[in-house]
């Protein structure tokens, strides 16, 4: 019976499914299709930012897809949190579909966040 069920390592989601940031809309929502499939329950959308982010709690990963009117779409951004020898870090990937630019300043703005939530963890743990 245990070879039946499939391995946890073959359930989670592939973190970078694509070798290159500059993939292809179709690539886009391919790999929408597979997180929505996965995590669908944990979907929040931020018509703020014009993202919606799916999250699985068990490996502390955050998919932030854009939508329709966020200059960048289409593009996502995967964020891992991470510890490694103690320190709080984050992992950090994205693919876009669509212009550069955009992509580059959206990537750069989780890139600051990332820093910052680096700081605050550092300032709670002292």
């Amino acid at each position: 019976l245990v070879a039946l069920w499939p391995d946890a390592a073959a359930l989670a989601q592939e973190f970078q499914p694509y070798p290159s940031p500059k993939i292809t809309v179709d690539e886009w929502q391919k790999y929408l299709l597979e997180v929505r499939s996965r995590h669908e329950a944990s979907a929040e959308i931020y018509k703020d930012k014009n993202v919606v982010v799916f999250s699985d709690q068990t490996t502390r990963t955050f998919y932030i897809f854009t939508t329709r009117d966020h200059p960048a779409h289409p593009a996502w951004i995967t964020r891992q949190i991470v510890e490694q020898g103690g320190e709080v870090n984050v992992r950090q990937i994205g693919y876009f579909a669509g212009a550069q630019a955009p992509f580059d300043r959206m990537f750069s703005e989780y890139l600051q966040l990332n820093e910052q939530l680096k700081h605050e963890v550092e300032q709670r743990n002292q």
